[in-house]
């Protein structure tokens, strides 16, 4: 890696609200540039320009983050990082945004090693940066969950201690058990999952189910159903995780009739991961 004066801090928890399916892109069409633009939104922008800007304006949320703001876009599903007022990289989780080729969110990660070459693997095993580029992709499963742009020509990529709370927190989870149950407002579908989350924080994380949000196939996101007590190993907010250890439980949601499972988000206000089925 490169030495620079300047770092670029970057922390994984960027799936705040950034499920919901985008009615339409900003300007630039959709277009992932590596290096320089997301969606017409370029590295170096000041923030109160963003604010200016049409299809971007004000964020739907601000979480900070050692040196570094993170400003979410529900309706984009766009993240982006901001160092010292100006933009150091930017996130979509928006399968409409592509690379010029063709590379987007939903894909193989082999699809883009192909297309740009090998990347270097971050230390959660889950983030690659293309430096040559400027393109980096955190994945799950195999699958491309997110992709961003960022400069490598001015910013050397890191994850420093004062970024790990935002990455404590790990879950995985089984495929879901569908099936179909009547009740008085007619036939409905249910989603059973059993989730793993392990705990790498120094304090107890809890299973409360409230945590939990399922996304299904359109981006709709399910609370839990209240199904979940009558299993008996249902996630309960009496049940705590404690430092270093792993525990599982399971949990019912009703989702609308042909929807699928595609991700289940862990995420108690403080610590947040996104498991991909």
């Amino acid at each position: 890696m490169r030495t620079r004066n300047r770092v670029l801090l970057v922390a994984l928890t960027l799936v705040v609200g950034a499920t919901r399916p985008s009615p339409a892109a900003p300007a630039g069409e959709g277009l992932i540039v590596p290096g320089q633009s997301l969606a017409g939104l370029r590295l170096g922008t000041a923030v109160g320009t963003i604010y200016q800007l049409p299809g971007w304006g004000r964020p739907d949320r601000v979480h900070a983050s050692g040196s570094i703001s993170y400003m979410s876009y529900t309706r984009q599903r766009v993240t982006v990082a901001v160092r010292e007022s100006a933009v150091v990289l930017i996130l979509t989780t928006n399968e409409r945004f592509r690379t010029d080729r063709g590379i987007a969110v939903g894909q193989a990660v082999s699809a883009a090693n192909t297309a740009y070459g090998a990347a270097a693997a971050g230390g959660d095993g889950r983030t690659f940066w293309h430096d040559a580029i400027g393109l980096v992709v955190i994945t799950g499963g195999g699958t491309i969950l997110r992709i961003g742009v960022y400069d490598p020509k001015v910013f050397v990529r890191a994850i420093l201690a004062e970024e790990r709370p935002a990455r404590d927190v790990f879950i995985t989870a089984q495929p879901p058990a569908y099936a179909t149950q009547a009740d008085a407002e007619g036939p409905k579908r249910t989603a059973a999952v059993v989730v793993t989350l392990r705990n790498t924080s120094p304090g107890g994380k809890v299973l409360n189910p409230n945590f939990f949000t399922l996304v299904d196939q359109e981006g709709q996101k399910h609370r839990y159903d209240r199904s979940t007590f009558s299993r008996p190993d249902a996630c309960r907010s009496t049940v705590t995780v404690p430092p270093g250890e792993r525990k599982s439980c399971s949990i019912v949601f009703v989702l609308p009739a042909g929807r699928n499972a595609r991700s289940i988000v862990y995420d108690d206000g403080g610590s947040l991961d996104e498991f991909t089925f």
